[in-house]
């Protein structure tokens, strides 16, 4: 996906470019990559269930949900309209849907024994893979740091999927902290471009 931002970059204008990225990454590795591989039922299953989290699974979940609000819901919700909002929910819920099949059910599934292909090694994907969107849209909070906070948010999503069998509440975890970008929706509105870089 590094290489598509790139390319894309290189063609297109950074709105453009950032939108596109995402449209490919959702289309083939979020949902088409896991359907060929589990089929409809089973990414049906896994995204309609999981165990309610206990406590501390519970105050794992908010940690991110915390995070997105205070850095980046609550100093720009002043340029909040209601396309805005719409962009911010309806992206972060085709995201966190997408991605939770990608870095927490497939692993789950196909290595429901093995905890380090079932979870170190997609957690690690999945910090890692926030670099590539940033060659056109970095974070403001600096590369690594974004690299780092998803991390963190991954984790908890790890830890819901891996003891509930299922991605029902890492997926609303996940839904309500993409959900607070509200200079992300800007930038793919065309709003805000003050942050793209014109080059990698």
């Amino acid at each position: 996906m590094l290489a598509v931002f790139r390319a894309l970059q290189d063609r297109c204008d950074a709105r453009t470019a950032y939108n596109a990225g995402f449209a490919i990454y959702w289309a083939g590795w979020c949902f088409a990559f896991p359907l060929a591989l589990l089929g409809p039922r089973r990414v049906l299953r896994l995204v309609t269930s999981g165990r309610t989290p206990n406590g501390l699974e519970g105050v794992a979940l908010l940690v991110p949900v915390a995070g997105g609000v205070a850095t980046q819901l609550w100093p720009d919700r002043q340029q909040i309209d209601p396309v805005v909002a719409a962009v911010m929910i309806g992206s972060a819920a085709v995201n966190a849907i997408g991605e939770e099949l990608l870095w927490r059910g497939v692993f789950s599934e196909e290595f429901p024994n093995d905890p380090v292909r079932g979870t170190v090694w997609p957690l690690a994907g999945f910090a890692l893979w926030h670099l590539a969107p940033q060659v056109i849209l970095p974070s403001r909070l600096g590369r690594w740091r974004f690299v780092l906070g998803s991390a963190v948010a991954g984790a908890a999503s790890v830890v819901s999927t891996w003891r509930g069998k299922g991605l029902r509440w890492a997926i609303v975890s996940h839904l309500l902290t993409d959900a607070c970008g509200v200079t992300v929706a800007r930038f793919r509105l065309g709003r805000d471009r003050s942050e793209a870089p014109t080059q990698g």
